[in-house]
């Protein structure tokens, strides 16, 4: 009841339906964590899966598509990483959009990631049944906070 009103038909719809995408986009947050832990043990068929071959990841150090990650991912070390504060919404039924913020320590060909904390955001989309990530890219958020300073 609202107001001392009973919710109408369409609340209760609206109310529904915003279950069923925070449901989905929470299912979204749980593949984009397999994906993490998958690419620091070195899991590259569970990556495939959740990861297609015309997915593209864009890094602070290039444009990386999913063939060229696969083939050097035993030179990529993630020794340790955090993930929080994710945000995600739906601008269709198939298509799911995270940002959040991560933390990695590792390297790459023996030199360290670049420090401090990147902003992520991961495109996934539906594919027949199954969910996958056709984009990711991450953006320093230092960057963003000295873009900040300097036009205040």
């Amino acid at each position: 009841m609202k107001n001392g009103r009973p919710k109408s038909r369409r609340s209760k719809i609206e109310s529904a339906d915003a279950e069923s995408t925070r449901a989905m986009i929470n299912a979204i947050i749980r593949l984009e964590k397999k994906v993490w832990k998958a690419a620091q043990k070195r899991e590259a068929d569970i990556f495939k899966e959740l990861v297609p071959s015309d997915a593209v990841m864009i890094f602070q150090s290039g444009i990386i598509p999913q063939p060229e990650y696969l083939a050097t991912m035993r030179e990529r070390t993630i020794s340790r990483y955090e993930l929080r504060n994710f945000h995600g919404f739906m601008p269709n039924p198939k298509t799911v959009i995270l940002y959040y913020e991560a933390l990695r320590l590792g390297d790459e060909a023996g030199k360290l990631f670049p420090q401090g904390i990147v902003i992520e955001a991961t495109t996934w989309i539906k594919r027949g049944h199954r969910w996958v990530a056709v984009l990711n890219q991450e953006t320093p958020l230092a960057a963003r906070e000295a873009r900040a300073k300097s036009q205040a």
